[in-house]
């Protein structure tokens, strides 16, 4: 008798212990998708406020800070030789851009299309690559832009010079600059000659290689990137491989008919 006793006691000790937590509410964990969506949100939040608006980026190639020769330097300053010769080598440079604009000109003077750069280019082997495959690319260009009206009306362009560096002993220089412009081709010329709009405006950077050839500065190479040469020259291609592609644009180019007046 005093066992059942004692085992109903238990029992009943158990059971009142236990109703407490019966009647809790369950209280449901946060899913993962919760926990992430602040995160998400302040993520989405500082991307659209540090990221460059369409307007800021076309401001800035429209309205480009053109300059003309070497930015100041507080700890390096040329002598009198080497002065002389960036002179020299950026008068060289300034021909052959301006060599450049006329070809792809409405107009461009018969001479260079004869023989395009002249006496600037140099005669050596390590520069018969760049004048060939050069030239080459030029004459694809301009007859793409007579197809398409797309010639050089009027033109402005801006060489802002980085670096010009000299290795004494090989004779040699080499040039960094930006090349700014503004063109307005044949087609907007004929929309509205009083008032055409530019066709492009833009920049390209150019690492330009010389020679100093008997006090003459040649230009060796001219490696930059427009959207031609990125069409033609790909990683591993030989010169020929490059001259091939170009020629096959330029046989497609030349069965397209002549536009109309």
């Amino acid at each position: 008798m005093k066992l059942q006793t004692m085992t109903i006691v238990i029992l009943a000790t158990i059971l009142s212990s236990c109703a407490p937590v019966l009647q809790h509410s369950v209280i449901p964990t946060p899913s993962p998708i919760d926990a992430i969506a602040p995160t998400l949100a302040s993520t989405s939040t500082a991307t659209t406020t540090l990221g460059l608006s369409p307007t800021s980026t076309t401001k800035a190639t429209a309205h480009p800070v053109l300059e003309t020769g070497l930015p100041p330097s507080s700890t390096i300053t040329p002598n009198a030789t080497q002065a002389a010769q960036q002179e020299d080598i950026k008068n060289v440079i300034q021909a052959y851009f301006e060599i450049r604009y006329q070809l792809l000109s409405v107009s461009p003077p018969a001479d260079i299309q004869q023989d395009v750069f002249g006496k600037l280019v140099s005669s050596r082997d390590d520069a018969k690559d760049f004048l060939t495959t050069e030239t080459a690319k030029l004459a694809v260009e301009r007859k793409w832009y007579e197809l398409n009206k797309l010639r050089y009306a009027k033109y402005e362009y801006s060489l802002k010079y980085t670096d010009i560096s000299f290795d004494a002993t090989a004779q040699m220089a080499t040039v960094s600059l930006h090349e700014y412009f503004e063109i307005i081709c044949e087609k907007t010329m004929d929309n509205n000659s009083q008032n055409p709009s530019a066709c492009a405006i833009g920049e390209l950077t150019h690492e330009i290689v010389l020679h100093n050839e008997n006090n003459q500065w040649k230009i060796i190479s001219d490696t930059y990137w427009d959207s031609w040469w990125r069409q033609f020259r790909k990683p591993g291609l030989s010169t020929n491989e490059i001259l091939q592609n170009i020629n096959a644009k330029m046989q497609q180019l030349e069965a397209m008919p002549s536009p109309t007046p």
